[in-house]
């Protein structure tokens, strides 16, 4: 084989293996484990419903998925009371309005088809499952919600807002003016991994409610590593949500951020001014150059997370989520 070739052929696999987390022990089989994953499109559903089919399936579907779909009728979209009488009248004038009918079409178009995306939804769920065996799988619909959010989340289900993960050239993102560091992370690859994180988000709460930067990028890097464990083949840029140059970026200067964090004494810093300029969204992170992304201390929570799971005997995610930064950090002996 020609030299240049098997260089390239060495690079390509070199890209792969760093592209997600390399913990052999978060390869499992969740094969036998039995979540209920069924993804209903609950605005398709409406969609050619007569009063008549609509008076027999809404009960059902406020008993279905409860608390979410209530939350997507009156918080969401605005539609009225779940109870309102005239309820199926605004719904109607909502499914047969021009704008959503194109929007339908390129949710379609983008979605064609539901097996593998609910393959994709049944093996997260399996995963989580698996180290959370005590938690309730949440009810889970798919939906069109008017760009008014990427997720709806309630205590008990999770709604998918399709139209928010269309791809970054999608041309509504361009009619609304959305972010282009936005746009990056709203493509169909990017929909289960960050509903999950959301989920994860809504799960374990950062108690402190003044958290100095290092309890806020360590909070932030645990939950990245239950996603390295419920997504053990998804790239890390999508976890993140990192553009492939992105991604370089903060492996590149890892060990310059972390240098900065220390020589400046910014680990305990409290001031949310300060911490919001390494945990903030945007299209780089405060305080570094304009080449650098948005959350860098994210980013290095998350790489001082999974040197301290490395030291562990077992990835036990209930008891990472329990385990004080401090001892993260002491424990982990993060020295990229």
């Amino acid at each position: 084989m020609n030299h240049a070739v098997q260089t390239i052929i060495c690079l390509i696999i070199s890209a792969v293996l760093l592209s997600s987390c390399e913990d052999d022990r978060l390869k499992i089989d969740v094969s036998t484990i039995g979540v209920d994953t069924r993804l209903e499109r609950a605005d398709l559903l409406w969609k050619d419903m007569s009063p008549i089919g609509f008076r027999e399936s809404h009960p059902r579907y406020l008993t279905q998925y409860k608390d979410v779909y209530t939350h997507y009728i009156q918080d969401v979209l605005r539609l009225g009371n779940v109870n309102d009488s005239n309820l199926y009248a605004s719904i109607r004038e909502f499914t047969k309005h021009p704008d959503f009918e194109q929007v339908y079409k390129e949710v379609e178009l983008i979605f064609p088809e539901s097996d593998d995306f609910e393959s994709e939804l049944d093996d997260a769920w399996k995963h989580y499952s698996y180290y959370f065996p005590e938690a309730a799988v949440p009810y889970q619909f798919a939906c069109v919600c008017g760009f008014n959010n990427p997720l709806i989340m309630t205590e008990s289900g999770i709604g998918l807002c399709m139209e928010m993960y269309l791809g970054d050239k999608c041309r509504f993102y361009n009619y609304l003016q959305l972010p282009v560091y936005l746009r990056h992370r709203m493509t169909p690859k990017h929909l289960v991994p960050w509903m999950m994180k959301a989920w994860l988000e809504t799960e374990f709460v950062q108690e402190n409610k003044s958290p100095s930067l290092l309890e806020d990028i360590v909070q932030a890097g645990k939950i990245f590593f239950c996603m390295d464990a419920i997504f053990p083949l998804v790239e890390d840029s999508i976890k993140i949500g990192y553009t492939s140059t992105e991604m370089t970026w903060a492996r590149d200067h890892e060990r310059f951020v972390w240098a900065h964090f220390v020589d400046n004494e910014l680990l305990f810093e409290t001031n949310i001014g300060v911490v919001g300029k390494f945990t903030n969204d945007g299209p780089f992170t405060v305080d570094l150059v304009k080449e650098s992304p948005s959350r860098m201390g994210y980013f290095i929570g998350w790489q001082m997370v999974r040197e301290y799971m490395s030291r562990q005997e077992s990835v036990d995610l209930p008891k990472l989520m329990a385990t004080d930064a401090q001892e993260i950090l002491n424990k982990s002996k993060y020295k990229p």
